[in-house]
């Protein structure tokens, strides 16, 4: 079936110069007639422009890989006659298909085509037609120069380990046994110590049902492993073997194991290794799509919620109600799948992460209750686990409340659970940061674009638009995509002042309001579409309506709602469309002071600028935007705040010329009515002497 798939891509290929690299060099045109030069240092010439991912390769480079024990100037003589003699031998072509440049050489992309480049960019989804080379790679040419030859070694080992690569990747994401035992096997033969690919034949045939085959391979790892020298298996083979050879089924082993790094479950405990699931990031391997469709099993992030431990009784009750609350809040964030926890975690946090992720979850969210001495505050450390990192922790805080009294504590779960949502989003987008945008899924696109966001730099919003617009295209009802393109729209409208920011402005009330279709649980979406309606004045009454039924929905879900984020900037919105921008600044200036460090908070701190801006907290402003503005300087809606700032107070005028300067190179047609058009909701007196400073700050008119 491979070489059936590899014929019929060649067959299908519309290049006019087609070169073979690997095995016998070949280089035909469309119509099959060989042009491959005879010389070997003209062979070696075309063969580094083909290996040179389609970028130009400099002469000076060429001549050093070609004659590297010649002078250089004779080097370069020789060079000259070898492309000579290049482009005569593929004049049938009848068109050029090397640009040759003064100082550099390429292949031009559009008009050939590369067997070993075909492997180099082969990804998951191409796996099926991807055949293992049987022939080594330029074998003909080596003995022509010997820098030649290391540089045919380090494509040799470039084509090797992006392929071992590949294989160990589709054995962790392919969900079919016969094709994941298939990779194994290939990558077997790249490298026979391959813990990947032994893991994934016993699991495969554990999960054929065949516990004899996967015994008898348990006992070939242990004789090829053992005999080698100072080798040190992963924890999660060592696992794996301890439980295989005396269980009798599948369910038996994975419980087995489990006891090792867990509690002991009760008697009527039931676990089995289940199927591996997608990648939520990643989009379907084609095989996998085809045969399940478009409807298939949810793509969604795993968590396994655990009792946090305690020695007291009286006080991990407690404990688990919080444990409880936050299990509610994430699923009514609709993108996570909860796992149910089958035993208690013990310190072996290496051996239970890799037993809670055999049960599919992602993270582990843990937490150990700390009694305060008499009359103080109980504390509860909260922890997120990367389950397939072997338990590395990725965020914590801490909750504190009255140990004889929980309901009664001062600060609300949900800015814990908040900084938990959106810390769990940033650590999936850091985990395939490698991966290029075509094989991401609709929610990892979504997540690529919000860590682009937090970098505050409008020269991303290219890039994170055309993200986002594929995301919502290939996934209509996933509510974090339609929340994050809101976000994402809201942010470019405050730093968008061209003809693009109506449309961005109507694209994002489009999202936000399919965001609350969505998850019609999450107030804080709410909170979001009354921020946007507030830009019209004739929807002011309307943004109220939705600001309130926001805040009576929050203070239902949480009792101790009064210092909640999603409370606060409710607040914050309502204020502002009452005018009241002292209580709103109360409230920004809480936010602010927010420990859980949620990555929400951090995106929306410009806008926290323009609410202290109108409230006349100059120096807070200005300490905010010296900060921006050397953390993120590309960022012109802070900018804009800090100017303002800078102006109005008038003891740094140096320094407010040099923002002001900076400013107009990041946007050259700023003008005072764009600015203020961003006003919106502030009173008139207010709109008059935001302009009145913009001019004393040497913006135009406009």
């Amino acid at each position: 079936m491979m070489d059936s798939s590899a014929r019929h891509a060649r067959e299908a290929d519309p290049t006019l110069l087609r070169l073979k690299l690997i095995g016998q060099m070949e280089a035909k045109t469309l119509t099959g007639e060989s042009v491959l030069p005879v010389g070997g240092k003209t062979r070696a010439l075309l063969a580094i422009l083909a290996l040179s991912d389609r970028k130009p390769v400099l002469r000076s480079r060429l001549a050093e890989l070609l004659w590297s024990q010649r002078p250089e100037d004779m080097a370069r003589a020789s060079l000259r006659q070898e492309i000579h003699r290049l482009l005569e031998a593929l004049n049938p072509l009848g068109v050029d298909v090397i640009d040759v440049q003064r100082h550099a050489l390429a292949l031009k992309p559009a008009l050939t085509s590369v067997d070993a480049e075909r492997l180099l960019t082969a990804s998951l989804r191409t796996i099926d037609s991807v055949a293992l080379p049987d022939e080594p790679l330029l074998g003909e040419l080596v003995g022509v120069d010997p820098a030649l030859d290391e540089w045919i070694n380090q494509q040799r080992e470039r084509l090797t380990a992006h392929l071992q690569q590949l294989y160990e990747g589709a054995v962790r994401e392919l969900t079919d046994p016969d094709q994941v035992a298939e990779m194994a096997e290939r990558l077997l033969r790249f490298d026979s110590l391959n813990e990947v690919a032994w893991r994934a034949r016993v699991q495969t045939a554990l999960r054929r049902g065949d516990q004899g085959r996967a015994a008898a391979l348990a006992d070939q790892m242990v004789c090829i492993f053992g005999g080698v020298e100072g080798h040190v298996l992963a924890p999660a083979t060592q696992t794996l073997i301890n439980g295989i050879g005396t269980e009798s089924s599948s369910s038996e082993l994975l419980k087995t194991s489990s006891q090792t790094a867990l509690s002991t479950p009760g008697p009527d405990t039931s676990v089995s290794i289940p199927m591996q699931r997608p990648d939520p990031m990643l989009v379907l391997p084609l095989h996998y799509a085809s045969s399940h469709g478009p409807a298939g099993e949810p793509r969604k992030i795993s968590l396994v919620f655990l009792a946090p431990s305690c020695a007291d009784e009286k006080l991990l009750q407690h404990g688990e109600v919080l444990r409880d609350q936050l299990e509610l809040m994430f699923v009514n964030m609709g993108t996570f799948d909860i796992v149910s926890s089958p035993a208690l975690p013990t310190s072996d946090t290496v051996n239970a992460a890799m037993m809670y992720q055999a049960l599919g979850a992602d993270y582990i969210i843990s937490g150990n209750l700390r009694a305060g001495a008499e009359g103080a505050e109980s504390r509860l450390i909260l922890r997120v686990l990367d389950a397939r990192r072997y338990g590395v922790i990725i965020w914590g805080t801490h909750y504190d409340f009255p140990a004889l009294a929980p309901e009664q504590a001062q600060s609300s779960i949900m800015a814990p659970a908040q900084a938990m949502q959106w810390s769990i989003f940033v650590a999936e987008a850091r985990r395939i940061a490698g991966r290029p945008d075509s094989e991401l899924s609709p929610l990892g696109m979504a997540l690529r674009a919000f860590t682009l966001l937090l970098r505050h730099d409008s020269s991303l919003f290219g890039r994170i638009d055309s993200l986002l617009k594929c995301a919502v295209d290939l996934e209509k009802d996933d509510g974090t995509i339609a929340l994050i393109d809101a976000m994402y729209c809201y942010i470019r409208f405050q730093n968008e002042w061209g003809v693009e920011a109506d449309a961005i402005f109507t694209r994002g009330l489009r999202s936000v309001r399919a965001a609350v279709a969505l998850m019609p649980d999450l107030h804080a979406v709410e909170v979001l579409l009354a921020a946007y309606l507030m830009y019209d004045p004739a929807k002011h009454s309307m943004a109220v309506s939705v600001v309130q039924n926001a805040m009576a929905g929050i203070a239902r879900n949480d009792r101790n709602h009064l210092d909640s984020p999603d409370i606060l900037m409710a607040g914050v919105v309502m204020n502002l469309l009452q005018g009241d921008i002292k209580s709103a600044n109360c409230s920004v200036k809480v936010l602010l002071e927010n420990g859980c460090r949620s990555q929400f908070l951090e995106l929306l701190r410009p806008v926290f600028m323009m609410v202290l801006l109108l409230g006349e907290e100059y120096q807070d402003v200005i300490a905010m935007g010296r900060l921006i503005s050397g953390l993120y300087p590309s960022c012109p809606s802070a900018l804009v705040y800090y100017l303002i700032a800078l102006t109005e107070v008038g003891t740094f005028p140096e320094e407010a010329q040099q923002v002001c300067r900076h400013l107009l190179r990041l946007v050259p047609d700023l003008t005072i009515s764009k600015v203020v058009s961003r006003f919106t909701f502030a009173k008139p007196v207010q709109q008059t002497r935001l302009a009145e400073i913009l001019r004393q700050a040497g913006v135009v008119a406009g």
